[in-house]
């Protein structure tokens, strides 16, 4: 997997990741980035932190061909238990725990995307717009569309695609 170190006014610049964390090796990581322990990063993604930072907290699964980046003065926090889908865009926002956001959804600069939140394939979160915990919004621009009721059910699939990891990659290169 390419980590990649950055330098910044004269200091070198690595990714932090947790020993329990399983990296895909086709993923890039890129500068100020730290993962959490028992997160999942496939194959694909791309996740940059060369304008801020980008922290990434425990038992995320980040699917394939996401981006998580940052804005210039914009930092990134996903925050614990999230699955951020394939293709999804995290581009200098911030995302509580226990929240989804959705295949090929985007989550623009400065945007919070509440605990427990679902947001729908596709959907498209504006500049500093808020999601509130617990709610499910969808479109492109992304309204709401009442409460997630869905959060049990995409635990499991959290849950689910964390235990395929170890069984399927436990002791392979990553």
């Amino acid at each position: 997997m390419p980590i990649v170190s950055i330098k910044k006014k004269d200091k070198v610049i690595e990714p932090e990741i947790d020993p329990t964390a399983w990296i895909s090796k086709h993923a890039v990581i890129v500068g100020k980035v730290s993962i959490g322990p028992g997160t999942v990063v496939y194959q694909g993604a791309v996740i940059r932190g060369d304008f801020a930072a980008v922290k990434i907290g425990a038992n995320n699964v980040i699917q394939d061909d996401a981006v998580i980046n940052t804005a210039d003065g914009f930092k990134t926090k996903i925050g614990d238990n999230n699955l951020i889908g394939f293709k999804a865009i995290v581009h200098g926002a911030t995302v509580g725990n226990n929240a989804v956001v959705g295949i090929g959804s985007t989550i623009m600069i400065g945007a919070k995307i509440g605990d427990d939140a679902l947001i729908g394939a596709g959907a498209f979160i504006g500049n500093n717009k808020v999601v509130p915990p617990g709610k499910f919004w969808i479109g492109t621009p992304a309204v709401e569309k009442g409460e997630n009721k869905q959060g049990a059910m995409w635990e499991i699939g959290r849950k689910s695609w964390r235990e395929n990891v170890e069984k399927r990659f436990k002791g392979t290169e990553a």
